[in-house]
């Protein structure tokens, strides 16, 4: 049986369809060189940019990021068997227009010169890994798997978890094109990507990859790449997808609930309050988030339990809003320091004095 594909990445995925064991699979669309975080702008047209990107196919990618055409794709992606997502083209940075839309800064936009075009002057670069990108870009996952979870598609969903590469698959006295300083920038951005994506998906949507097959091919045919994988990597990742796409395994957990809670961002103008009181001979904490009178729900949380001031215990970051501490053996003023951290780490702070509580 032949199942539709919708790839949705870079050509460390789209490459894996080279393969010949790979036909009983047909690629039924495949968008590049697009950042999610460009998914939550308006649309963008400009024709005469586009025109002057020679290749057919470097055009139609360009396009597709302009029009936003990825949220549109209704058809194609409800007749998708699997969805394969990458996040190496996240490795570009991204351009707010004048006029307010947002555009990925590849390769390819900038063959079409349309950043030097009079028309755009005064536009901003926001830089990949910085705060405002990966704000913008969380934005743009939630749109994306949103409409995903509206389609009943999410479950068809596969995230291909690469990792740049550091060396070449075989001994070389060739030099590594990149240096190890933006390989592990690199990387750490696609770890806080992929961490904030498990908080959607199930592990088991995941592909995963012993580091050995993650290296350079010296020959490959797009040339010399941190991202263009030794053949090993391809065989093992197309014997992953069967795997996985395979109707008798179940690729989603029966028990997990897709409906992703958006945890706030501190930079919307949250509150956090915490109350805490004795029961029991024990602290009990609480603390919760508000904007605008609503509360709101998700993150991670700590507390610090202080005795005058100086910390005794400490419950660090999970989900749970609530805590417990023993009573301390020594006397003191009791109070409770709770923290919440969202999926920028951003951090915002609340203390207040453990009610109930002597000093003696």
């Amino acid at each position: 049986m032949i199942k539709n594909l919708f790839i949705y990445g870079s050509c460390v995925s789209r490459d894996i369809f080279n393969l010949e064991e790979s036909r009983s699979f047909k690629i039924s669309d495949y968008f590049a060189r697009s950042s999610m975080a460009s998914l939550c702008s308006a649309p963008y047209k400009n024709t005469e940019a586009l025109n002057r990107i020679q290749s057919a196919f470097r055009r139609r990618m360009v396009a597709n990021d302009f029009s936003k055409d990825l949220l549109v794709a209704v058809d194609k992606l409800e007749s998708a068997d699997l969805i394969l997502i990458d996040l190496i083209d996240e490795r570009f940075d991204l351009v707010a227009l004048p006029t307010g839309e947002m555009i990925t800064h590849s390769n390819e936009l900038a063959e079409s010169g349309l950043l030097t075009e009079g028309g755009v002057e005064g536009y901003k670069v926001i830089p990949q890994g910085s705060l405002e990108r990966r704000e913008l870009w969380l934005q743009g996952m939630y749109r994306f798997l949103g409409l995903l979870k509206d389609l009943n598609k999410l479950d068809a969903v596969l995230v291909n978890k690469v990792y740049w590469a550091s060396r070449f698959e075989l001994d070389t006295q060739s030099v590594f094109p990149v240096a190890r300083g933006e390989i592990n920038k690199a990387n750490e951005d696609l770890d806080w990507m992929y961490n904030a994506m498990e908080r959607v998906l199930d592990r088991n949507q995941f592909l995963s990859f012993d580091k050995d097959l993650l290296t350079a091919d010296e020959f490959h045919r797009w040339g010399v790449s941190p991202f263009h994988y030794c053949e090993m990597y391809y065989r093992e990742a197309l014997a992953q997808i069967v795997k996985k796409s395979d109707p008798d395994v179940a690729v989603i957990s029966p028990d997990l609930k897709i409906s992703p809670i958006k945890p706030p961002l501190v930079s919307s103008g949250i509150e956090l309050n915490v109350a805490a009181h004795v029961v029991d001979n024990e602290v009990y904490a609480h603390c919760s988030l508000n904007m605008n009178g609503q509360k709101c729900e998700g993150g991670d949380f700590a507390f610090y339990l202080l005795v005058d001031g100086v910390r005794h215990e400490a419950r660090w970051y999970e989900k749970s809003p609530n805590a417990r501490f023993a009573i301390p053996d020594q006397s003191g003023k009791l109070e409770i320091v709770a923290f919440y951290k969202d999926e920028l780490d951003e951090k915002v702070v609340s203390r207040e004095e453990v009610t109930g509580a002597s000093s003696s």
